[in-house]
């Protein structure tokens, strides 16, 4: 998985980068344009609008898209799964209000709708079906992690586009990770109740008085539930709180988001849409 700069910083995942003539993919940083260490595609205040829709059409440029092919979602921290057709491209695109309102995941099979799970310590999750051509993006922090959404896309895509669970190949980006994700009694209680022990999610380190959640393996785990195999699965592996200064972290104070970004090509050579 490589953290790659060419203007602005991202990240690919090398399971993904594979099919690059089907798909598009990548994980954004807070490293922008000219260096700057604060490239937020979040529409929350942090940053003026103008700002953030500036940096929202920078990556679109480096991915070879318009920005009107976006769809963002408000973000819940629930574990609803939402199709997305044609018709909600740009959903939430340059404009808060018109985000998606009640989902955390998102799928479609039709070409130029890039989905985005946008993220500052939860976990950004990219889906790819090679075989039926169709995608999914998940936001999953600890309340959509403990409640299976990762599951639910896979679920969702097998009933949607007759996805086989054994032909995803998944993406699971940076986030809080397993050195640094302590957790209170109120997360303890949850995971230990949904979780089998053997898992060992919980990892209780001398030197921290709380024990720390492993959001990563929870997601890998759940996926490897519904049939992943685990060959198919990257670990960006990458901890928000420890590489700050390349991702955001809201445990670190900042409000700024950076996103896992995932959209199927156009069949025809010149890109363009094959669906209205």
């Amino acid at each position: 998985m490589p953290l790659v700069y060419d203007d602005l910083l991202y990240v690919k995942f090398n399971n993904l980068a594979q099919y690059k003539t089907e798909i598009t993919h990548f994980i954004s940083t807070r490293i922008g344009i000219n260096d700057e260490t604060e490239f937020s595609i979040g529409l929350n205040g942090y940053l003026p609008d103008s700002e953030v829709l500036r940096n929202r059409n920078h990556l679109a440029q480096k991915f070879g898209f318009h920005p009107s092919e976006f769809v963002f979602a408000e973000q819940v921290h629930g574990i609803t799964v939402e199709r997305v057709t044609p018709l909600m491209r740009g959903l939430g695109a340059f404009d808060k209000t018109n985000a998606l309102q009640y989902s955390d995941a998102w799928i479609t099979n039709h070409p130029n709708i890039c989905l985005v799970a946008q993220a500052a310590d939860c976990v950004p999750i990219l889906f790819f079906d090679p075989v039926h051509r169709a995608i999914g993006a998940a936001h999953a922090g600890w309340k959509g992690t403990v409640k299976r959404i990762a599951a639910n896309v896979v679920r969702a895509m097998c009933d949607e586009f007759g996805t086989q669970p054994s032909d995803l190949i998944v993406g699971i980006g940076p986030s809080a990770g397993p050195c640094c994700y302590e957790v209170g009694d109120d997360v303890i209680s949850v995971v230990e109740s949904e979780f089998p022990k053997e898992y060992e999610l919980l990892i209780h380190y001398p030197d921290q008085q709380k024990p720390v959640f492993d959001l990563w393996r929870a997601n890998i785990y759940t996926l490897m539930e519904v049939g992943v195999p685990e060959n198919n699965i990257e670990l960006a592996g990458l901890c928000t709180l420890c590489n700050n200064h390349l991702f955001f972290s809201a445990r670190c104070g900042d409000r700024g988001r950076f996103g896992g970004a995932i959209m199927l090509k156009a069949d025809n050579p010149n890109g363009s849409l094959l669906i209205s």
